[in-house]
């Protein structure tokens, strides 16, 4: 039960990432952007847990394969490819690609970690994307046909991929690397490869944050305190426990935990085709839930 309300946490914290990240983009640089979230969170990570990170720092040295996959993955390219697809594209287009992430996910596990998967589990993926799709749509098949894609929609792609891939990572290796100090060497790594980008692509360009105002202050503290640093906390011990596949699937959750966002702090009103595609979406991840696995916990870190 624990690991499903942290996923439901990363969720909801993952959808106000959307709605911030959105007011970000037409002042703020996607790779500008992801660096100084990642840089906040490898602070706020560093101050609260620096003595448990420096007990581990031999066995972080030792698995430095895996966190640099993950700090790759899921720190350097995920969000900057998530930001740089809302310059492109919509929130509801990015929805729908975030909403293939379980299938691409079970895909990874089952090539990679010879995982398998009952029919129960398949149909509960596919149920919750017909939820998704339910909602996007408010109900229309007329509506849903209409949708076009972008160029922002293949790079929203990509981040899909790359957040899979992430997840696989966790659930392969997480259990044996402890926590908080996988959390700051991937914080860390993922630091200088977007800081690098950055400087390649946008600073040496002249592209800075263009209008320093309050909502694009909170909107970058946001990003670095709450996707950045307890995001990706609650993200990877809920995979440990209960693997990428059942995870994932609550992703499909996000565009009615972005409604419940909009509504509470946008006032925008929450329609009965986003209150029935929830309904559909959570029946489905009941499905995919109801599947038995052994669960992995990560090691205990020196006290």
């Amino acid at each position: 039960m624990r690991a499903y309300a942290l996923v439901m946490v990363t969720v909801f914290l993952f959808a106000g990432n959307y709605i911030v990240g959105k007011v970000a983009a037409d002042v703020v640089p996607p790779l500008t952007l992801t660096w100084m979230r990642t840089l906040l969170g490898l602070i706020l990570v560093f101050a609260f847990y620096r003595k448990k990170i420096m007990l581990v720092r031999r066995q972080l040295i030792k698995e430095w394969r895996p966190i640099l996959g993950m700090a790759v993955t899921g720190i350097a390219f995920f969000p900057s490819l998530s930001y740089l697809a809302l310059h492109y594209t919509s929130t509801i287009n990015a929805s729908i690609m975030e909403s293939l992430t379980p299938a691409v996910t079970i895909i990874l596990g089952f090539f990679f970690l010879r995982e398998t998967y009952g029919k129960r589990q398949i149909a509960g993926v596919g149920l919750s994307l017909v939820g998704v799709m339910y909602i996007i749509s408010d109900g229309s098949l007329e509506t849903l046909l209409s949708l076009s894609f972008n160029s922002g929609d293949l790079i929203m792609m990509g981040a899909v991929i790359c957040w899979a891939t992430y997840s696989t990572f966790v659930n392969k290796f997480g259990y044996r690397i402890p926590l908080y100090g996988s959390l700051f060497a991937m914080l860390l790594i993922g630091n200088f490869i977007i800081m690098f980008a950055a400087f390649l692509f946008e600073w040496s360009q002249g592209r800075f944050v263009s209008e320093w105002s309050g909502p694009i202050v909170f909107s970058i503290l946001y990003t670095g305190v709450f996707p950045s640093f307890l995001a990706l906390l609650s993200w990877n011990m809920a995979v440990a426990e209960i693997g990428p596949a059942k995870a994932t699937v609550f992703m499909n959750f996000m565009p009615f935990a972005t409604a419940i966002l909009s509504l509470l702090f946008l006032q925008e009103i929450i329609t009965v085709s986003q209150i029935i595609g929830g309904l559909i979406v959570l029946t489905g991840i009941y499905f995919t839930t109801k599947v038995k696995k052994r669960p992995r916990t990560p090691p205990q870190e020196s006290r």
